[in-house]
């Protein structure tokens, strides 16, 4: 999973490995009755990400 450049953490359940903005997207809406789900970039090192900065990355991506 070290190739992959969003990991998304869920309490209870295993790391998900997501290499576009878009796909973590996709996963959060499938895990939307997840409680305690974050969401970390690993090329720029930041944690914790909010739904509106992985939409902001997924509009950059698609540019």
């Amino acid at each position: 999973m070290s190739n992959t450049r969003f990991v998304i953490r869920v309490p209870g359940r295993t790391d998900i490995g997501c290499n576009t903005a878009d796909e973590v997207i996709d996963a959060l809406n499938d895990l939307k009755d997840a409680k305690g789900a974050t969401v970390d970039d690993t090329e720029t090192g930041m944690r914790d990400l909010t739904r509106e900065a992985i939409e902001e990355l997924a509009n950059d991506e698609r540019e």
